[in-house]
């Protein structure tokens, strides 16, 4: 496809997995091209299925989810998956550079031009200088960012991440998410970050996206959190955000015990 997209596209998307019950009921969002999407919601709601239906790795079982009017059929490289397992994410035996450059062998042929793109994604992630590391060398917050190299390597379109800091101390995953932030100020990337924290949404997201509790989960709520590049939870406009999605996932908790007792 032609990269002058501006929108992805979800339209009346919904997931039933054979004899389960419907897992995303009816979802519609707009992702406009560049921009930072985090999707919230309490635990089981089905956000990693919606990121397998955006990723392409499962088909919907209604509706479309779209670049403009042209339909995802399946997995792509313009579509890149960072998950939050980053202890089976990196072949051990290969090099920082190795792991990195090998995404691209199906795709470039040249050798001495994948290493230049690996060198490239890997100084974006400020691991120039350790290249010739194995992952036992690095830290996971390393890791991590070899993770994220490796997707920045293949230029998708859509970096998409599955709870990716998840795994890791407090004070690396809240560096984390400033250093994520920077990266796609400085990539302009579109990026679908999948959290459970609010704080960490509100880090980074120009846009929030709430999902009710499951099975059949909707969406809540979509909103531009509306703060400043620079943002710092000790703020009043950040912390009436933080009110905002933690009143709307704590009703909806309080909604699904009521239903269920």
């Amino acid at each position: 496809m032609q990269d002058n997209w501006k929108q992805l596209k979800i339209s009346g998307l919904s997931k039933k997995f054979l004899r389960g019950p419907v897992i995303l009921s009816d979802i519609n969002l707009t992702v406009d091209r560049g921009a930072f999407l985090c999707i919230l919601g309490p635990s089981g709601c089905g956000k990693s299925t919606l990121v397998d239906l955006i990723a392409g790795f499962e088909p919907p079982s209604e509706g479309v989810i779209s670049f403009d009017a042209t339909p995802i059929r399946g997995p792509g490289p313009d579509r890149v998956v960072i998950f939050q397992d980053i202890s089976n994410a990196l072949f051990p035996w290969l090099t920082v550079l190795e792991n990195t450059e090998f995404v691209l062998k199906n795709f470039v042929r040249n050798k001495n031009q994948r290493r230049d793109q690996a060198m490239q994604a890997l100084e974006l992630v400020g691991l120039g200088g350790d290249t010739q590391k194995f992952p036992s060398e690095l830290s996971g917050g390393m890791k991590q960012r070899v993770q994220i190299a490796r997707g920045l390597v293949m230029d998708p379109h859509v970096l998409i991440m599955d709870e990716p800091f998840a795994a890791l101390d407090a004070i690396t995953r809240r560096r984390m998410q400033y250093e994520l932030k920077d990266l796609w100020e400085r990539t302009h990337k579109t990026v679908i970050f999948v959290t459970h924290d609010i704080t960490e949404a509100l880090i980074m997201a120009t846009k929030v996206t709430i999902l009710s509790s499951g099975p059949g989960a909707h969406i809540l709520d979509s909103f531009d959190p509306g703060l400043a590049s620079d943002r710092d939870p000790a703020d009043a406009e950040f912390i009436n955000a933080y009110r905002r999605v933690e009143s709307l996932i704590g009703n909806e908790h309080n909604d699904s015990e009521s239903h269920a007792e």
